[in-house]
């Protein structure tokens, strides 16, 4: 499931992914508190597994989980929706040698426990067996889960960031995330970059938790966790309000109303509504900067019409935020 979206001259991929579904069960499993809550659907296995992960690698370092999606990219599964496709290409891809991607995303001390732990498994079939027989034992635990209720809800989601991403909104808009690594600015500026490049992939995660943010060759893989994300009813409002501010006075809707129909000018637009031309030229300012205007040059004079297409977004946006908090 990738469903290529194009904003602004450049394409935003949304698509689900197993691997990175198994990559966020390991961080859990790993982790050394006790899971509640959404979570604690998966304490059974942090307690079973937990320990025999910590045991595989001498490094001691928990949750670096990187070396699955980096196995599945260089695999050809990271978007694949099951890992029917996983298990029996890691195998053989371990065996012959990873090369590592970039993994811009990544610290430097995780890059090189990455590589470590990918060259023993290289050379310890057993060790290699073991791993891959643990994330299968980890994945089993929930395979039901994921086909009765997870990949259904992940393409939900993924069809509502694709509209959004349709509408306007930005990527960081469509994941809630107006920052997406508070710690780590050179995050978020690696992800705009790769969203202005074509290069971005939204993955919105059954099992994930807040944000991951994974750089394979150039290709950036974003997303966070579906079960239990809602974004505030004050954030909502303040956004919506944000939105609407252009609709908000009597005066500028009459004017977008008014262009609707017809493009007229500044001079044309005080004249028809009584009112002085620096009032309409403040309310023209404040609808062409909500993008909501479109204008070009009649002799000396700019022509001013609406933009149908931005109007229609702007309410689309709208309805889809507030109606997201009447779901059950």
């Amino acid at each position: 499931m990738a469903a290529p979206t194009q904003q602004n001259g450049t394409t935003i991929r949304v698509a689900g992914s197993a691997p990175l579904e198994l990559m966020w069960l390991l961080h859990f499993v790993e982790a050394e508190h006790q899971h509640e809550g959404m979570f604690a659907n998966l304490e059974p296995l942090r307690v079973k597994y937990g320990p025999e992960l910590a045991t595989l690698w001498p490094d001691g370092r928990l949750q670096c989980t990187g070396d699955v999606a980096v196995i599945a990219e260089r695999g050809g599964t990271l978007l694949d929706l099951d890992l029917a496709r996983f298990f029996p290409r890691a195998e053989k891809a371990i065996a012959a040698g990873i090369a590592l991607p970039s993994l811009r995303s990544e610290l430097p001390q995780d890059i090189e426990t990455t590589r470590r732990r990918l060259e023993r498994l290289r050379t310890d079939a057993a060790l290699r067996r073991r791993y891959l027989g643990v994330l299968e034992a980890i994945w089993s635990g929930v395979e039901d889960e994921w086909r009765t209720e997870g990949r259904a809800a992940v393409a939900a989601e993924a069809e509502t960031w694709t509209r959004g991403l349709e509408q306007g909104q930005s990527y960081k808009e469509v994941l809630g995330l107006p920052r997406l690594w508070p710690g780590r600015p050179e995050l978020d500026e690696l992800v705009d970059a790769a969203a202005s490049e074509g290069t971005l992939t939204l993955n919105p995660c059954w099992f994930g938790g807040k944000v991951h943010i994974e750089e394979l060759d150039g290709m950036v893989h974003a997303g966070r966790g579906v079960r239990g994300f809602e974004l505030s009813d004050r954030k909502v409002a303040t956004d919506v309000a944000s939105w609407m501010k252009a609709l908000s006075d009597p005066t500028r809707l009459t004017i977008l109303l008014r262009l609707g129909r017809r493009p007229a000018s500044v001079t044309e637009l005080a004249r028809h509504l009584h009112v002085s031309q620096p009032t309409v030229s403040a309310h023209v300012q404040v609808l062409r900067e909500a993008g909501l205007l479109e204008e070009r040059a009649v002799g000396r004079s700019a022509e001013l019409s609406a933009n149908e297409e931005a109007v229609r977004r702007l309410l689309s946006r709208t309805e889809d935020s507030i109606l997201r908090a009447f779901r059950p």
